[in-house]
């Protein structure tokens, strides 16, 4: 019960910091991380990962590192406007998949360091393999790849500060 709760309480830590920020994400932004943590928690409680394996394995790395390059897009546009950065399109797209891809590098790491030291987790193995490790990688950069394409799409139609709003720079 203790992994459900937490999962729960992390869902509305964002919505929490959005509204202390007096931020208005998109409702997709809440869904996916929350879709993240319950896709982790439940393939551990539920034994999904070992049920499912290797496809909840996969679409759990797709959804995770398709949530996290989110963040890491809508973190870079937050600091370029509070810094005025004035960082252009190409670099944020850019920013957007190397975030993703560098998170799901030290989450791999993790799940090796996990499976070495300790012998897996609830579930089982973290890892099994190499080639499990670089499918994991690919469905984080595909991920990562999907947000930035609607990044461009959406820069196209759109400002930065269509997203970021009413917050000032500091400079």
């Amino acid at each position: 019960m203790f992994p459900g709760l937490l999962m729960f309480i992390l869902t509305l830590v964002p919505y929490i910091v959005a509204q202390k920020m007096n931020v208005n994400f998109p409702w997709f932004v809440y869904l996916l991380i929350a879709m993240a943590l319950w896709f982790h928690t439940a393939g551990y409680i539920q034994g999904y990962y070992t049920t499912f394996y290797p496809y909840y394995d996969k679409i759990a790395h797709l959804v995770s590192g398709t949530t996290v390059a989110l963040l890491g897009f809508l973190g870079v546009i937050f600091l370029d406007k509070y810094w005025n950065m004035n960082l252009n399109t190409p670099f944020i797209i850019g920013f957007t998949i190397i975030f993703g891809m560098a998170l799901a590098g030290f989450w791999e790491i993790y799940e090796f360091l996990i499976d070495t030291f300790f012998g897996g987790s609830m579930a089982g193995l973290m890892q099994h393999g190499n080639t499990d490790t670089m499918l994991d990688m690919i469905f984080v950069l595909t991920g990562s790849i999907i947000v930035s394409i609607f990044g461009v799409f959406y820069f196209r139609h759109h400002r930065k500060e269509d997203i970021t709003g009413s917050i000032e720079g500091t400079k």
